[in-house]
């Protein structure tokens, strides 16, 4: 699977546990969204990101997309800290879902077009079999300590 295909799935997967979260929120669907939110910010960080920083198209692009990682990271460590339900919680999802809604606009209408053009489809479809690869170890590792 291309790289994008499988960065837009996730984004899908993150969008619905947020909406699952605002309906009531509860340890379980946290802790989905803190999973795959953290296996997707590696996959970007570790596969995706590192090809596109050296393109002068992507490279302020990219620097922001990881300002905004560290973003996310920090809501969702205060948000593990925080007593879920509680209005605490919800302000802090609010925020998450702002700044999750940011991102994945600023990736699929300017990130992943110009991904798909400077990088061509061989070495995008390359990247989502890593991507793919490291979901199954994440999982599989997941698994075992659940």
């Amino acid at each position: 699977m291309n790289i994008t295909d499988l960065l837009r799935e996730d984004h899908r997967l993150a969008e619905n546990l947020i909406a699952q979260l605002e309906g009531g929120a509860d340890h379980e669907t946290f802790g989905k969204l803190k999973n795959a939110l953290t296996i997707h910010t590696q996959i970007e960080e570790d596969i995706f990101y590192p090809a596109l920083e050296e393109f002068d198209e992507t490279e302020d692009l990219i620097d922001e997309a990881y300002e905004e990682h560290n973003d996310v990271d920090a809501l969702l460590e205060e948000m593990g800290a925080t007593e879920i339900p509680s209005d605490d919680f919800e302000d802090l999802l609010v925020q998450l879902k702002d700044a999750i809604n940011h991102h994945v606009e600023e990736e699929e209408n300017q990130i992943f077009p110009l991904s798909e053009r400077l990088l061509g489809e061989n070495t995008l479809e390359e990247m989502g079999n890593s991507a793919e690869k490291i979901k199954g170890k994440y999982e599989l590792s997941h698994a075992q300590t659940s």
